[in-house]
């Protein structure tokens, strides 16, 4: 008697069936930070995240501290200030969900459903949307790291050199020349600006020293946004205020002003070396690990921003900050005339 197994017709099907050992095929990866959510609400959106990203075939990664795209709490967003908001997401797109209502449902059990049912669908509506989320294409294949924002394919457009540039308004220019002025010349006056009532920082330049309020020194260290002089000349921090050392205080301004044209920056800037001082070492103003990186990179020997990007794989946004302050505060400089 002949075995089924042995069955011409059995075995082509069999052939047919994936083959339980074989991997499963790996989703494209994207890392959301989250902003605004509570435990509970966590706990909900990785469940919202997990389904979302089975059926668009992307791996949603959840993380506290940073992401290419920001997933916020709807009611977290209205009431933060949008300036505030802004500056925290750069250019990173914003997505919201509202789950403050999960429908009629009787006992908790069948409300967190329909919760979870409510938050899938308006994130599955909203990466949709998304220009260049949803592609099958693997994301490596376009050139973004998804921890450090690097583009490899940057160099290779026509207009690298003035990407995210920009020439700064009067008023950013005026801060900006006085702080430099100042870091130079100790003599100077004492330089007051803000965002507003109660935000304000005061720079001593012949003490070394900075006083300022503790809810302008959060939008100047963690939303790296640039106060501004206008209307803040009879201005005074709070009794109270902290008080800073000033090259800390330059250092995070400068990083701020990293969508200003670098300081003293040549026309070929991007392919001009940097000159590190003996000894380079920004440990006391920044424990970044890529930051950290990017100095080691400069003071092993002179390097274009082009190759430091290339070696420490950063983000633009990123090196142009780290430079931006490294420049202020005189720890690098330019060499003339050694564009390669």
């Amino acid at each position: 008697m002949t075995m089924i197994t042995s069955n011409p017709l059995r075995r082509a099907l069999q052939a047919l069936r994936p083959s339980r050992s074989s991997p499963p095929a790996r989703r494209r990866p994207l890392v959301v930070q989250h902003l605004g959510f509570d435990g509970s609400g966590l706990q909900t959106l990785t469940d919202v995240l997990d389904g979302v990203g089975r059926e668009l075939e992307l791996e949603l990664r959840l993380d506290g501290a940073r992401g290419e795209v920001v997933l916020a709490d709807q009611q977290f967003v209205e009431r933060v200030a949008p300036q505030v908001l802004n500056a925290f997401l750069d250019t990173r797109p914003l997505l919201t969900l509202d789950g403050a209502s999960g429908g009629a449902e009787d006992d908790l059990r069948d409300a967190t459903r329909g919760r979870v049912r409510l938050m899938h669908g308006q994130l599955l509506r909203q990466l949709q949307a998304l220009p260049g989320a949803c592609q099958s294409a693997p994301r490596q294949a376009r050139g973004l790291d998804a921890d450090s924002g690097y583009d490899s394919a940057f160099d290779s457009r026509s207009d690298f050199t003035r990407a995210k540039e920009q020439a700064p308004d009067p008023a950013t220019a005026e801060l900006l020349n006085r702080l430099r002025r100042g870091l130079v010349d100790p003599t100077q006056d004492a330089l007051v600006a803000g965002y507003g009532p109660g935000e304000v920082l005061s720079i001593d330049f012949a003490q070394g020293v900075v006083r300022v309020d503790e809810r302008a020194d959060q939008r100047l260290r963690l939303m790296h946004e640039l106060p501004s002089l206008a209307g803040m000349q009879a201005a005074r921090p709070a009794r109270g205020a902290r008080l800073r050392d000033l090259d800390l205080v330059a250092w995070d301004l400068a990083q701020a002003a990293s969508q200003v044209r670098l300081l003293h920056a040549p026309d070929d800037w991007w392919r001009t070396p940097l000159l590190a001082l003996p000894g380079l070492d920004v440990r006391r103003y920044t424990q970044h690990p890529r930051q950290l990186e990017l100095a080691r990179e400069l003071a092993r020997a002179p390097a274009t921003p082009s190759e430091l990007r290339r070696r420490c794989r950063v983000s633009m946004n990123e090196l142009r900050g780290f430079l931006q302050a490294v420049l202020f505060l005189g720890l690098a400089q330019w060499l003339p005339g050694e564009a390669v």
